[in-house]
């Protein structure tokens, strides 16, 4: 039989139009400050995931220091080159999303799949603008064997309890709780922010935001009075050393000391697990939820983690859309998370965090929790005044902390104006 060779060439040729069409790839361009460097938190093998699920998607990650995104990003928007996803958090919300450079995202799948808890931090007023992927935490890491040696067989719920712990521990000669407040006073400003926006077993997430909107007074709030009473209690059982914790470091020094067995108690972030577990240093270590000052539970401290947005000007909103789609499935997001030592955003999605944090992740799921408050509607000069007061009152606990709460009062009304 003879081929026509013109109806050949046809035939090739369409055939490779047809190819040609299958091999054609949007390029999705994402900027995160997670993927490589030491935060590589499994995202190269999140991204040949989702390459091989959507072939006509090559992704083309652009890590950079978060603080570098804090110039690069919006130089980019003004000039119009903008990335297709970006990494935000609340306080790139607060900016970004209030300036309207921000895609809304409420109709996307995602939304119906966050945690309830979860939505009012996911962008601003009703308006969804990041899928959220990680709630890290705050808590207090223990010495298992130093709490063994003292004989307490549970760690305490409540202030009152810690105090007897404390005693404990020093009719042993140890060093019970360093509240690391060099350079910023991050520690205690975290313990007390535990003990005062709890106001029951179950707290209202809404307080710091009543607080600094005047519906409610600092100088008036007896949760507030009872945080700072309760570090009055703290520091006459000598459960911390304030002059120690004032000069110590929370970064460095803190974490040593606890590593090396110096101190049988530690306030810090859920992001120290992997660390403490690789150096094997302590040996027997566990990550529990705050004593409480105003509850008969212990309080965890949510930490609102990063998440993927879609600036406005994106070259590709739909393959865009298809990227947070994907992550923001439990089968995708738990690679994330486990690696980053994490808690899934998602309904029942699965935990990133390791047995040592069972007792937190246990007094989060049953609502004993508080978020730490950063951007939106937090007033930025009462971010930077609590945490030196704070340490001021560790140092002078028999000065008046009515005026303090006074002072916070006055400083939220001046941010309202």
């Amino acid at each position: 039989m003879k081929i026509d060779s013109k109806l050949l060439g046809a035939a090739l040729i369409a055939s490779q139009a047809i190819a040609g069409t299958v091999l054609a790839q949007t390029e999705l361009e994402v900027v995160s400050w997670k993927g490589a460097g030491t935060e590589v938190a499994e995202i190269p093998t999140i991204i040949k995931k989702f390459e091989k699920a959507n072939p006509d998607i090559k992704v083309r990650l652009n890590y950079m220091a978060r603080n570098d995104m804090v110039t690069s990003i919006p130089a980019r928007m003004q000039s119009g080159d903008v990335p297709d996803v970006v990494m935000v958090d609340n306080e790139f919300i607060l900016h970004w999303g209030g300036n309207g450079q921000l895609e809304p995202l409420n109709g996307l799948p995602f939304v119906e799949r966050l945690q309830p808890s979860l939505l009012p931090y996911s962008g601003l007023d009703s308006t969804i603008y990041y899928a959220m992927l990680e709630v890290s935490g705050k808590g207090v890491y223990t010495n298992d064997d130093l709490l063994a040696k003292a004989g307490i067989e549970s760690f305490p719920e409540t202030i009152d309890e810690l105090v007897v712990a404390c005693g404990k521990l020093n009719d042993k000669g140890i060093l019970p709780m360093l509240l690391a407040a060099n350079n910023g006073g991050w520690t205690p400003y975290v313990y007390f922010l535990a003990m005062g926006l709890t106001d029951g077993d179950a707290p209202d997430p809404d307080r710091m935001e009543k607080l600094t909107s005047g519906e409610l007074k600092f100088a008036g709030d007896p949760y507030m009075k009872g945080a700072f009473e309760g570090f009055k209690k703290l520091i006459d059982a000598k459960c911390f050393d304030p002059r120690i914790s004032a000069g110590t470091d929370p970064w460095s020094v803190a974490l040593t000391s606890f590593q090396a067995g110096r101190v049988a108690m530690l306030p810090q972030g859920m992001w120290n697990i992997p660390t403490f577990k690789k150096d094997t240093l302590p040996e027997n270590f566990s990550f529990y939820p705050f004593p409480s000052a105003n509850s008969d539970k212990a309080m965890v401290m949510d930490y609102n983690g990063p998440g993927w947005a879609i600036p406005t000007a994106a070259k590709d909103k739909e393959a865009a859309k298809r990227w947070i789609d994907f992550w923001m499935q439990d089968e995708n997001l738990q690679i994330f998370v486990t690696a980053d030592t994490g808690l899934s955003t998602l309904k029942g999605g699965t935990s990133g965090l390791p047995a040592v944090a069972e007792a937190y992740e246990a007094a989060r799921n049953a609502g004993h929790v508080v978020t730490f408050p950063v951007g939106r509607s937090f007033p930025a000069q009462l971010g930077a005044d609590m945490p030196n007061d704070i340490t001021s009152f560790m140092l002078n606990p028999d000065q008046d902390y009515t005026q303090i709460l006074e002072r916070w009062d006055q400083t939220a009304a001046k941010e309202r104006q």
